[in-house]
């Protein structure tokens, strides 16, 4: 027994000496130290990864083992033991201490953080405090209705200065040009308690006036100025001041743009506006190469000149190819085409589609009228459709499942769509909705050698959730039939899914009708739904988790709960500057014969 005990006290002694806790002043002032790992204890408030987030000590990831671990600089740390206090404060907890200990193994070092959590101070009352007018009770409670602090919500940083700023842009956005809302918050760390109070100062009512605009060279004025959403004397508005900043941008023919009033010091009622641009080349190249599970690789070369003899028109070239689509597309683009926020398009493409259930080498000419209307973030478009397709690699099976099968003709259509969309990031949306109806309608008047209608209606929405957590949805449902002297659907219009975009778990196109060799032959109906759990973890590296859902069948206008397929999975996504790189596991629940039990897709972009 005696043995077991000074063995036990050696270990002791020998782990001692080989790893020893120290303070920053205790390390010897020559000695370099590499930084092992940074762990943190007892923190139960914020997530390590915050803490970790906050520091300037930083080590690499485990999945990152090339990149070297920093030496350990204790002016550094003594700053990140300082911004981790703040951190600490600003999330509401004003009593919480942060300590350390430094565990020395030869000439690396650890550092051990030790949080230790009080209650978080809670706001006990939000006060409104107009200075130089009365509040309605109506714009009291509209103003309440913006707040992201309220009564006996934890006192956050974030939500404080938040909560300003919506105040504050709520006048910005009727008139208030000079409007200045004053914060200000009494902690009791006594109580655990705080009280806030927003000073409104919202000066007089102003109005647009004369816009001034700088930096144009070769690109006349009146290109910019008819950008402009505002009029003069109309109230003061910040949406009609970011909507024309981004009418200009989107001219492409300018690397900045900066909308913005030019004498509010002024305070005179009249805001007068300022433009001031400056101008990028007229031509731009763009190359772009990626690879997907479903498509292989992938590249495009596009060609646009963004002033082609002058007033703004555009004219682009675009090459792209891929094992499934290969094009070349020409396009020319009017803006204001006989109406202020309206454009002509003229797209001219040759294209081939090698899609698992045909090959179709097609032309087509499809002129439109595109109108935006703003603020509403609504965009409506009408166009015809003029093309002509021939299909191959058409297996005889498929085509005795038609009511009808034409391997070429013309096709003659009009098309509409019209679309909502309130989001702000395009490529990774967090926030906000999109709802998207398109129909078209072929033959009948209109002549060609296919007549048939079809209407999709799609609608997707994003959640944010649990910080930067997003629950994003999508629903999609369609139909369509053949009239007049057709009697289906032609096999490149009919609808299809499974697959990257689609239902994931299944292989393209394979949710529905198939044919005796169990390739997909389409259907007039199509039912959609997807369900998304959207996480960031590390970085650039985000996880998702989702729910599929999809069926196709047969009969126009026709669903049914019993036909429904599903596929369940998760992801991994890592960001980059052209939008989050995406790789998901599906599995589906009602497994085709002869198809995998998995699907792992592979591309660039958001699933939807």
């Amino acid at each position: 027994m005696l043995g077991r005990v000074i063995v036990a006290a050696l270990c002791a002694l020998l782990c001692t000496a080989r790893a020893t806790a120290m303070t920053v002043d205790d390390l010897p002032a020559d000695a370099a130290y590499t930084i092992k790992t940074i762990r943190v204890d007892g923190n139960h408030s914020l997530s390590d990864r915050a803490i970790r987030g906050v520091m300037l000590l930083k080590v690499p990831p485990f999945w990152k083992p090339w990149q070297a671990h920093p030496q350990f600089n204790a002016d550094l740390f003594r700053t990140d033991l300082a911004r981790i206090q703040t951190l600490l404060r600003e999330s509401g907890h004003f009593k919480a201490q942060v300590g350390y200990d430094l565990e020395v193994d030869g000439d690396e070092l650890t550092i051990i953080l030790h949080v230790e959590d009080r209650p978080p101070a809670r706001v006990t009352e939000v006060a409104i405090a107009p200075a130089d007018f009365t509040l309605t009770p109506a714009e009291e409670s509209a103003l309440r209705a913006l707040l992201t602090l309220e009564a006996a919500d934890v006192f956050t940083q974030d939500a404080y200065d938040q909560s300003r700023a919506k105040l504050e842009r709520y006048y910005l956005e009727r008139g208030y040009a000079y409007v200045a809302v004053a914060k200000a918050a009494v902690v009791d760390t006594g109580t655990d308690s705080a009280r806030v109070t927003y000073g409104i100062t919202r000066g007089p009512a102003a109005v647009f006036g004369q816009t001034t605009i700088t930096g144009t060279q070769t690109v006349a004025d009146r290109l910019v100025r008819r950008e402009i959403t505002y009029e003069e004397g109309q109230p003061y508005d910040a949406r009609k001041v970011e909507e024309t900043q981004a009418n200009v941008f989107g001219l492409r023919l300018f690397r900045s743009v900066a909308v913005k009033a030019a004498n509010l010091a002024d305070r005179s009622g009249v805001v007068d506006m300022l433009i001031n641009v400056t101008e990028g080349l007229p031509r731009e190249v763009k190359i772009g190469v990626g690879y997907g599970l479903e498509d292989g690789p992938r590249g495009q070369i596009r060609w646009q000149h963004n002033n082609f003899f002058g007033g703004g028109r555009q004219l682009a070239f675009q090459l792209k190819g891929s094992t499934i689509e290969q094009a070349v597309r020409g396009e020319f683009r009017q803006p204001h085409f006989l109406a202020l926020q309206q454009s002509l398009v003229v797209p001219l493409t040759q294209a081939r589609e090698d899609e698992p259930a045909f090959t179709n080498q097609s032309i087509r000419l499809s002129p439109r009228i595109e109108r935006k209307f703003a603020p509403q973030h609504l965009r409506a478009s009408l166009g015809y459709n003029i093309e002509y397709d021939d299909l191959t690699k058409v297996p005889s099976s498929t085509a005795e499942r038609l009511d009808e099968f034409r391997s070429s003709g013309f096709l003659s259509s009009i098309t509409a769509v019209v679309e909502r969309n309130t989001t702000i990031d395009l490529l990774d949306p967090h926030e906000g909705t999109v709802v998207n109806l398109t129909a078209e309608q072929a033959g009948g008047p209109l002549q060609g050698d296919f007549s048939f209608y079809r209407a999709v209606l799609e609608a997707k929405g994003y959640l944010p959730v649990f910080g930067e957590r997003v629950i994003a949805g999508r629903a999609r449902i369609g139909g369509g039939d053949a009239f007049g002297g057709s009697r289906d659907i032609p096999l490149f219009r009919r609808f299809y899914a499974g697959g990257i975009n689609s239902t994931r778990g299944y292989e393209r196109d394979l949710i529905g009708p198939l044919n005796a060799s169990d390739d997909p032959v389409g259907g007039r109906s199509l039912l959609e739904g997807s369900l998304e759990f959207r996480t960031p973890v590390y970085k650039q590296i985000g996880a998702v988790a989702f729910v599929d859902v999809g069926e196709v069948r047969r009969k126009p206008w026709s669903y049914s709960a019993e036909d429904l397929q599903f596929g369940v999975g998760a992801g991994v996504r890592y960001d980059t500057i052209v939008g989050p790189l995406r790789l998901d596991l599906g599995f589906p629940l009602q497994r085709p014969p002869g198809q995998s039990s998995w699907q792992i897709h592979l591309s660039i972009g958001q699933a939807f």
